[in-house]
């Protein structure tokens, strides 16, 4: 019996042309047995769209809310509809052809796929497989790698739903990614890195968070995300709540320069 797949999104009044990206990289996918599950807060006439994709299987679910709630809408959807497998992918994105096939393929031995990154920006491609700085292919990634760091985003990482429950996520969390795969890690999940397929991660002055060097305010709101992510993951998990005094003591002129710096990485 063939597995199920979900492949969920959010949208937002945004650049049309990156959702032309987006659904243009799923329509020309190697693996076409999935279905796009499109959680849409506030985009206007997103039945145009739709009609220009007719090949693929597009449910639209009206919902608004925090970034962080429609999140848990989406995924809880798909829990809830016996979904398989269920890949993320960022509607600002865009992803290699084989991304759907890869990350089906390595599922079948392990919890999680978290695959490579290339960035670009309006000039195009200008850093390819930026996570292979810092991992090798089919490295095993655990809590201990992310605990102080992230490197599972939205738009490249993929899960078996098993026997998922429905989940909870803190409305105002920033980086949801990071709050919901730290806790499927600690539950005992496997988790594998790979590079054999990418995600197209788009940097632009919208991108909340993007992939850069620090300056005082990505600093602070670095801080932030992890004061809110450690509050949210104190009374979970052991030994979060000293993460979070840590924080204190954490300067912006005691950073030193990280070569190929993660999500929430400071020294």
């Amino acid at each position: 019996m063939k597995n199920k797949i979900a492949f969920l999104t959010t949208i937002f009044p945004m650049n049309i042309q990156y959702l032309y990206d987006f659904f243009d990289s799923l329509k020309n996918q190697t693996c076409q047995n999935f279905d796009v599950i499109v959680v849409n807060d506030g985009y206007k006439e997103f039945g145009k769209i739709k009609s220009n994709y007719n090949q693929l299987n597009i449910i639209e679910l009206k919902y608004s809310n925090t970034p962080a709630k429609n999140r848990e809408y989406g995924i809880n959807y798909c829990i809830d509809n016996n979904y398989d497998i269920l890949i993320f992918g960022d509607s600002d994105d865009y992803f290699a052809k084989n991304r759907i096939e890869k990350s089906i393929e390595l599922l079948r031995e392990n919890d999680i796929v978290v695959n490579d990154l290339s960035l670009f920006d309006e000039s195009g491609i200008y850093e390819e497989n930026y996570l292979s700085h810092r991992l090798e292919n089919l490295q095993t990634v655990d809590f201990e790698f992310i605990k102080n760091k992230n490197i599972f985003g939205l738009s490249n990482t993929a899960i078996k739903l098993n026997d998922l429950k429905g989940i909870n996520i803190p409305d105002d969390l920033i980086a949801v990614d990071w709050y919901f795969f730290t806790l499927l890690l600690c539950e005992g999940q496997k988790a594998i890195f790979t590079n054999e397929t990418v995600s197209y991660y788009r940097q632009y002055e919208e991108n909340t968070v993007g992939i850069k060097e620090l300056d005082e305010g990505s600093f602070q709101k670095t801080l932030k995300v992890k004061k809110l992510q450690y509050e949210a993951l104190k009374d979970k998990i052991n030994g979060i709540d000293t993460k979070l005094k840590e924080l204190s003591d954490i300067k912006f002129d005691n950073q030193e320069k990280i070569n190929y710096p993660l999500w929430w990485e400071l020294t």
